[in-house]
């Protein structure tokens, strides 16, 4: 019995031993029939895996692809195509050990084969990708209905598109099947579905009945009417309208077919605030709801024996913040702060833009918390609504340009906002000292705007609203801003007042102007040396410092300025 149980155990230690043997002397290497891409890479460690892997699978050349008979190319040098040698080789190592330690015994000995792990530079392979598609792709163009003297169709053509994200995919698996030297297909789809003849026939009947006719959208207030043109073109092959042509008609309608709100405006005189604009609803178009009554009602229209359809505007209505009944919840009581300048050597031309914007940039209410901005406030400057060309100061030079003037409107609203100790978030100076601005004050006072930047901005951090209110005096050439509000007890001080930095001005400059009679001459600036400025700004409410700031400005010198006249 002894002796069985002998023979037993050495069969079984034999045995075991038979396993165990080939898996002890290949500890930390492959297992057995271990390949990549049919290469044969059994009982490796993983230097000698790396090594055999940059030898075997060199990443050099190209990638072949087609599209019909054009062909394409991928360097993968562009793209920075390479083995990930140390990812492979964990692979080939580790990956039957992940299967767990009792599957470990039989995975040493099964067969498999690997695939490389490849690194490239993702955002270059996109690129290589979008490059090609770029040369292949085609937008879809729809076939129409055209109404120009009589109905016709302009054929469409369909779309191609390649699908990137496939081709990238399949590009990755050639580099990981190494099958470099075989060509790839890219993917394209076809976009898009052009009418059949029987469809164009029908369609074109269709649209004959919409021939002479129109739709006017109506509301109480205004209206909107399509012609036959646009409603010929809205007829679909398949039968009813075009959905996307309406959409889009409608969405450039509702942008540019809008009225905003307009709050109550009010003019603060003799210790009272008096209506002088009453308060007006604004509307929209609400787009959803016409897109839906066009394509609902398109057939009806068609049949209509109408040649004018009448049909709902469906607008959305806005209610102005400020209505007229508002007037006393306001708080609009007191004078909060004011400013002023003079001009009293600007010429008539640049009065005139002066009186015009600080007309615009008047009786303006900032509710509490909102950003007051200049230049959304001041609108277009241009000669179609009312401005003069005179010199303004653009990118360091004094050029003849539409609005000359409006940086003097800026230039006294920010001493008033200085006074009132609003949060003035943005102000900018001029890029050279301007007589104007210095007649009656010191230099470093001056706020310059220009559409769309630089702009001069504060926030109303009042638990009231506050009331711009401008003053043009053309006899004295004189300009004032005031805002009123409701005082918190915050007060105001200018200290720390500094110049520095003065350099002499350069020699004059002579600009020939047409606007001037031959041989009048006008100076326009002054010789002026250029300086560095800065003043503290605190504002204190009840002793303690609610807002500190410092305003610097860098002027560079400037010549005098004459204007030479060349006209007749």
């Amino acid at each position: 019995m002894k002796n069985k149980i002998l023979i037993i155990f050495s069969m079984f230690f034999l045995l075991a031993a038979g396993i165990l043997a080939p898996m002890a002397v290949g500890f930390g290497k492959t297992g057995k029939e271990t390949k990549v891409l049919g290469k044969d890479y059994s009982l490796l460690n993983k230097k000698e895996i790396e090594e055999r892997l940059v030898k075997e699978f060199p990443m050099k050349g190209e990638i072949k692809l087609a599209e019909g008979e054009r062909e394409f190319h991928i360097d993968l040098a562009s793209i920075s195509a390479e083995v990930d040698t140390e990812e492979t080789a964990s692979n080939l190592l580790f990956r039957r050990l992940k299967q767990g330690v009792g599957k470990y015994v039989k995975a040493f000995f099964e067969k498999k084969d690997f695939e490389l792990t490849v690194k490239n530079d993702e955002e270059k392979l996109d690129q290589e990708i979008e490059k090609i598609a770029s040369e292949i792709d085609k937008p879809f163009v729809p076939s129409e209905i055209i109404l120009e003297g009589k109905l016709s169709i302009k054929e469409g053509e369909k779309g191609r598109s390649t699908e990137r994200e496939k081709l990238k995919e399949m590009v990755l698996e050639k580099l990981r099947k190494y099958e470099i030297e075989t060509e790839v297909t890219i993917p394209v789809r076809i976009v898009g579905e052009l009418p059949s003849e029987e469809e164009k026939e029908s369609a074109l009947g269709t649209a004959s009945k919409f021939v002479g006719k129109q739709v006017v959208f109506k509301d109480e207030e205004t209206e909107v009417m399509i012609d036959d043109k646009v409603l010929t073109s809205w007829v679909d092959f398949k039968g009813g309208c075009q959905r996307e042509k309406v959409d889009d008609y409608v969405d450039n309608l509702s942008e540019n077919f809008k009225m905003e709100a307009q709050d109550a405006v009010f003019k603060f005189e003799n210790g009272k605030v008096l209506e002088f604009l009453p308060a007006k609803d604004g509307y929209s178009v609400d787009g959803g709801k016409m897109k839906e009554n066009i394509c609902r009602d398109f057939l009806g229209w068609k049949n209509s024996q109408e040649k004018s359809i009448v049909s709902e505007l469906p607008l959305l209505k806005v209610s102005p913040k400020i209505g007229n009944n508002e007037v006393n919840d306001l708080g609009i009581k007191e004078l909060l702060g004011r400013g002023t300048s003079s001009f009293k050597h600007s010429s008539t031309i640049r009065n005139f833009n002066v009186e015009k914007g600080a007309s615009i940039v008047n009786r303006v209410l900032v509710a509490p918390g909102e950003t007051f901005s200049f230049i959304k406030n001041l609108g277009e400057v241009s000669l179609d609504n009312g401005y003069k060309k005179a010199y303004i100061i653009r990118q360091g030079k004094t050029e003849l340009d539409v609005g000359g003037g409006i940086c003097q409107v800026s230039t006294t609203l920010f001493r008033a906002m200085l006074d009132a100790g609003l949060d003035i978030t943005q102000r900018q100076a001029h890029a050279y000292r301007v007589s104007y601005y210095e007649e009656d004050t010191k230099p470093g006072f001056d706020a310059t705007v220009f559409i769309p930047n630089p702009d001069l901005k504060f926030i109303n951090d009042t638990d009231h609203h506050v009331l711009i209110q401008s003053y043009y005096d053309g006899v004295n050439k004189k300009l004032t801003y005031e805002i009123y509000g409701t005082s918190d007890g915050r007060k105001t001080v200018i200290e720390n007042y500094k110049q520095w930095g003065a350099a002499p001005a350069p020699p004059d400059v002579w600009i020939d102007d047409p606007t001037l009679p031959a041989g009048k001459v006008v100076q326009d600036e002054h010789a002026v040396p250029g300086l560095k400025t800065s003043f503290d700004w605190v504002v204190t409410r009840n002793g303690e410092i609610i807002r500190q700031k410092t305003f610097t400005s860098s002027y560079v010198p400037w010549a005098a300025v004459y204007r030479k006249g060349t006209g007749n």
